[in-house]
């Protein structure tokens, strides 16, 4: 009688209309950090092109240092990314792929009658194939740049591809129809409006992602949250400096207990392993810009051993430095 006189006292507290008022807050409070997040995200667009792959070919775009957007206008095929992914695409179908993530298309059957041309006069053209084995695989594909705050590299803490196949009525499908339509109809204002309808479109798969609890955007619960921002920003900016727990919850003013918590549950990841990320992404993005020696890029990125960074990289991107490089090299040149 005692237990359950104690749990029904417990069970009313725990639905008093003020608890339940101050839990709606907290929500609130929440989901508008989150909004801050998003509205703080710029998108640079870079030269998108029209991208005809045809017959049984392949493309392999190897690893490049910035994050790749493609969008479907027509034909299938299969997309390989990262570690084994494999993911079928069609008309609709869009693929935000991460900076440094390797990923090649695959196309069988496109043969039959061809039926026409896409005329875009104003996008450069890709072609992959032969031209006379009909029906092509067309695609749009570009680059894309984005910051949050000022800093750069906001995707490079999206780990895994965002995939998704739109409807004809998806609102993110629509505004990437009208981005199509103002890169193949250039005229006053295209570049304004099209950056505007791409940074749309990114927004509106980034939130469909994260309301779904998608484990790669766990980050944007951590950016969200003011009081951790100084500790991310610092290893944003400064990667290579002697960052340790300590010196992290000092720059949030808070204890080193109450960070490390408080981090983790916001990240899924503790400071050193996001630290550790934002390390090798930095690296990468150096071997494949600049051709300084591994041990210098090392040393930029916080390591004072050479073998030691190269393991680590190594378990990362799955290559050494030197084979990365050759392998960003080719990519980039293709």
């Amino acid at each position: 009688m005692k237990y359950g006189g104690d749990h029904s006292r417990r069970k009313h507290v725990l639905y008093r209309p003020e608890w339940v008022f101050k839990c709606l807050s907290r929500l609130r409070k929440f989901s508008m950090a989150i909004d801050r997040v998003l509205e703080s995200l710029a998108i640079k667009m870079n030269p998108f092109a029209l991208c005809e792959l045809r017959g049984d070919c392949s493309i392999d775009l190897g690893v490049r240092p910035y994050a790749v957007l493609h969008y479907v206008l027509s034909g299938t095929a299969t997309v390989n990314i990262g570690r084994g992914v494999e993911v079928d695409i069609a008309p609709g179908s869009v693929i935000l792929a991460p900076a440094f993530l390797t990923h090649a298309f695959h196309v069988s059957g496109a043969y039959g009658e061809a039926s026409g041309t896409l005329q875009m006069s104003g996008l450069d053209r890709v072609v992959i194939g032969h031209e006379l084995d009909g029906q092509p695989l067309w695609a749009i594909c570009g680059k894309l740049e984005v910051s949050y705050r000022g800093l750069g590299g906001a995707l490079s803490l999206l780990r895994t591809p965002i995939v998704e196949n739109l409807s004809s009525d998806d609102r993110a499908r629509r505004a990437l129809d009208e981005f199509v339509y103002e890169l193949s109809h250039p005229t006053v204002g295209t570049r304004a409006l099209a950056e505007s309808l791409l940074q749309q479109c990114v927004i509106l798969l980034l939130r469909r992602r994260y309301q779904s609890n998608d484990p790669s955007l766990r980050w944007i619960d951590g950016v969200a949250d003011e009081t951790l921002w100084p500790a991310l920003e610092e290893m944003l900016d400064d990667p290579s400096a002697p960052h340790s727990v300590e010196t992290l919850a000092a720059r949030c003013a808070l204890s080193r207990s109450v960070f490390a918590e408080r981090f983790s549950l916001a990240f899924g990841q503790g400071p050193i392993d996001i630290l550790r990320t934002i390390r090798m992404q930095r690296a990468a993005d150096l071997l494949t810009r600049t051709e300084l020696p591994v041990k210098r890029v090392a040393e930029m990125v916080g390591f004072t051993s050479r073998s030691y960074f190269s393991r680590a990289f190594s378990e990362e991107f799955n290559a050494s430095p030197t084979e990365f490089r050759i392998s960003a090299n080719q990519a980039l040149s293709a």
